[in-house]
């Protein structure tokens, strides 16, 4: 039973009773808080400085430290060379974590998908929501073919994957889903 969770797609039948759940682009909580209140453990992760239960660093390609870049608009803060915060791959984070394996994570980071994809040497999750971030310019369609091509090999199946106009920004691929079969 695939629903959009705010903004964000997944499949709520595959969701066990206390899933983990990796929230990568946190802003707001609301997919956090959902998913919380449902008794689920999830772990928020954002660069930027809010209130709140999360984890304040940057899911990339590599683990390290990136800098900051923000915008008159809020929502598209993304990383940047810097050293403003520690930053890590989705494999070193997940072991920080201690979670060899997720239910579900929402990745939502303003481009950065491409390094974290690129990085990838094996499923991290049963279910990746992505939002991907053609309109920003960091990447083309050629980029997202790879992304896709790339997460098959690991072993996932397109659940949804559309092209879609949204958010005054054009047209995008606002909630992919990808299920590990």
């Amino acid at each position: 039973m695939i629903k959009e969770i705010h903004e964000h797609k997944v499949d709520l039948s595959r969701l066990p009773d206390k899933a983990k759940i990796l929230d990568i682009g946190a802003r707001g909580f609301l997919f956090t808080n959902h998913f919380r209140d449902l008794g689920h453990d999830v772990i928020a992760v954002d660069i930027d400085d809010f209130e709140g239960k999360y984890e304040r660093c940057a899911i990339m390609g590599h683990t390290g430290l990136v800098g900051i870049e923000t915008f008159k608009d809020p929502q598209a803060t993304r990383t940047c060379p810097g050293k403003d915060i520690k930053c890590f791959t989705l494999h070193d984070f997940s072991e920080l974590a201690q979670v060899e394996m997720w239910d579900l994570i929402k990745i939502d980071v303003e481009g950065a998908e491409l390094e974290i994809i690129n990085s990838l040497k094996k499923a991290p999750a049963k279910q990746l929501s992505i939002e991907f971030h053609l309109h920003t310019g960091i990447y083309g369609e050629y980029e997202i073919g790879f992304m896709v091509r790339k997460l098959q090999s690991l072993g996932y199946s397109i659940a949804s994957h559309e092209l879609t106009s949204q958010h005054g920004a054009g047209f995008n691929y606002w909630s992919s889903l990808f299920i590990l079969e």
